[in-house]
């Protein structure tokens, strides 16, 4: 009788009424192993990534005052402003990313497409070159080092068993150059970063349609024309997502630097990046406040290149994609 009632009333009956609380109870446990898998990472995020930030960004109002902070407002980044050694800092850590990748992403590509034509060897080479990668960078600037001294280095002394009067100074150039100080550890970011770059073209390369490269064939394209007209655009993602995250290891570098530079980022701050200032200013000079300004800054600069390195590499899909929405309505 009550079976009916309910019936005639629209509701649900006892044995839809627990297959509906069986099916919302299994919901919730399902639920809940995601929750399990997803909790642990996101309380280690929210510890060491959203709460640091967050501290960040406070602490660079605030100044000390003996022992207790007071509020200083915009002080700290006015000082920064007025700081020739920030701005030398913040030259250097882009003249030394651009350096990189103008050199590391071309060589990476030509190794990778000679690696991949390959019938014999290719999985040698891949561990030869990735090997730098697993290398400690301290490790990597020690050896380095060793190469790049002016008066007992590897490398002078090689130039001057060829007869090279002028030897090159390397790591006590400051100056602009093709042998001076930036030269040096550019020469170690590509050697230390070329590997990865090369994997990752060669899982490009590797994901390439043969069909393509067959129906170049038989229109007699040769090597070098199904390679600019085939492997380059295709490798397109590829290239995006290798500049944007090479953008921010490049900006990011601290531990070789420091390593050849040392905080001062020696010879005439030539190789003190704004991680590596910031790293002085922090735990050196004891401002704390000041470094956490210095860090602020850094996060916006980052944060600003690679949005503007997102919309300019991925120009051509945001142009397109009112067309696709278009073509599908119609």
């Amino acid at each position: 009788m009550s079976t009916e009632i309910a019936a005639a009333d629209g509701m649900p009956d006892d044995g839809e009424a627990r297959r509906l609380g069986h099916a919302c109870r299994s919901r919730i446990r399902n639920n809940l192993v995601w929750y399990l898998f997803v909790g642990p990472p996101l309380i280690l995020l929210t510890i060491f990534v959203a709460y640091p930030t967050f501290e960040s960004f406070r602490q660079s109002f605030y100044r000390q005052a003996g022992s207790e902070l007071r509020f200083a407002g915009l002080d700290q980044y006015r000082r920064l402003a007025d700081s020739g050694i920030f701005w030398n800092a913040l030259g250097n850590t882009a003249l030394l990313g651009i350096s990189f990748l103008a050199l590391v992403v071309p060589l990476a590509v030509v190794i990778a497409s000679m690696i991949n034509r390959l019938r014999y060897g290719g999985a040698v080479l891949k561990v030869i070159y990735f090997l730098p990668q697993l290398t400690s960078s301290v490790a990597v600037a020690i050896v380095f080092n060793y190469v790049f001294q002016p008066d007992w280095g590897l490398l002078n002394g090689f130039l001057r068993k060829l007869g090279v009067d002028a030897l090159p100074q390397w790591l006590a150039d400051p100056r602009l150059g093709l042998t001076g100080s930036r030269a040096a550890v550019t020469i170690l970011a590509v050697w230390a970063g070329l590997g990865w770059f090369v994997l990752i073209f060669l899982v490009g390369l590797q994901s390439i349609p043969i069909e393509l490269y067959e129906a170049a064939a038989i229109d007699g394209a040769n090597t070098f024309q199904t390679w600019r007209a085939i492997t380059l655009p295709s490798l397109r993602p590829t290239f995006i997502f290798l500049l944007m995250t090479g953008t921010v290891d490049a900006m990011s570098r601290f531990g070789d630097l420091w390593a050849l530079g040392g905080p001062g980022g020696a010879p005439a701050r030539s190789l003190q990046s704004v991680v590596v200032y910031m790293f002085q200013v922090g735990f050196e000079a004891g401002d704390s406040n000041l470094a956490a300004a210095i860090a602020v800054v850094f996060f916006m600069l980052m944060l600003g290149v690679t949005l503007i390195s997102f919309r300019a590499l991925l120009v051509k899909e945001f142009r397109l994609r009112p067309r696709r929405r278009r073509r599908l309505a119609s």
